[in-house]
């Protein structure tokens, strides 16, 4: 099979009706376990100079959708799936298990040997190592059940290999945030959140923009000590559709409240928030 075939045969063997993954924003963005509102980089600013694990980690995500959210396939159909090897010979084996390794390491995995295959089983999104749970996407309890959906439209349309690293990584920043529309502030402030740099903020909007994934929608004033009003005014960004899926209960409520629809039919939130990126 090509790359292609591969990855459409593995998403329809998972079974996931709604054509989406599940991904905990703390796989992007975490919490410290302490009094108040802490955050720090999640695990993903530990794969940002490992592309390729960085892809084979969301196919897995996305085939592991039920019981004990395990999958064992041969490493042939692995390599293929995320781009790593196309081999057919055994060497391919080598290649995807380096690739495994560096999630093991990550904390996102944890492998097993069934006979000549290789089990793989997801963990929590944290990196902590934990068992994988199903996150409920309370947004009144833990932080820890608040998730995004990434949809089966990433892989349909190619974007897994038309897109680069600082795309992929700003796509998922931006679907984590859950907002219609959303600050993508391109300081080293906002991008120390992420554990990235403010340059790979910068590419990775640009990239989204030309691929026209991303568009901008207006602007809001945030709270800044870089002005002398103590104000700044950033741009505000909104995913076009099928990739604006992502929207909280307070931007779908002020949708409602506002009457506001854009040109495709679908909700438009009121202003976000303000939060302090300077």
């Amino acid at each position: 099979m090509t790359q292609q075939e591969t990855i459409e045969w593995l998403l329809t063997r998972s079974q996931r009706y709604s054509e989406a993954v599940p991904i905990r924003r703390a796989f992007v963005q975490d919490t410290e376990p302490v009094r108040g509102l802490v955050t720090k980089p999640g695990p993903l600013r530990k794969l940002i100079r490992s592309p390729r694990a960085l892809d084979l980690l969301l196919i897995t995500y996305a085939v592991t959708a039920g019981g004990d959210f395990a999958v064992t396939e041969r490493s042939e159909t692995w390599g293929r799936a995320a781009g790593i090897s196309f081999d057919t010979t055994g060497s391919a084996s080598a290649a995807v298990s380096r690739q495994w390794a560096r999630l093991e390491k990550v904390g996102l995995i944890k492998r097993s040997t069934d006979g000549r295959r290789t089990q793989i089983t997801k963990l929590l999104e944290d990196g902590l190592g934990n068992p994988y749970t199903l996150p409920s996407g309370s947004e009144t309890g833990s932080r820890k059940d608040v998730y995004f959906k990434l949809p089966f439209a990433y892989w349909y349309d190619g974007l897994h290999n038309r897109l680069d690293m600082p795309a992929k990584v700003v796509m998922l920043i931006g679907m984590s945030q859950r907002k219609a529309r959303f600050a993508l502030p391109q300081t080293q402030a906002f991008a120390d959140w992420y554990g990235l740099s403010a340059a790979t903020v910068r590419r990775g909007i640009e990239e989204l923009s030309t691929a026209e994934l991303l568009d901008q929608v207006g602007s809001e004033p945030y709270i800044t000590g870089e002005t002398a009003t103590g104000w700044g005014v950033r741009t505000l960004y909104a995913f076009r559709p099928p990739y604006h899926l992502n929207v909280n209960k307070t931007d779908r409520e002020s949708a409602v409240a506002n009457a506001a629809v854009s040109d495709d039919g679908q909700p438009v939130s009121a202003t976000p928030t303000l939060l302090d990126f300077s």
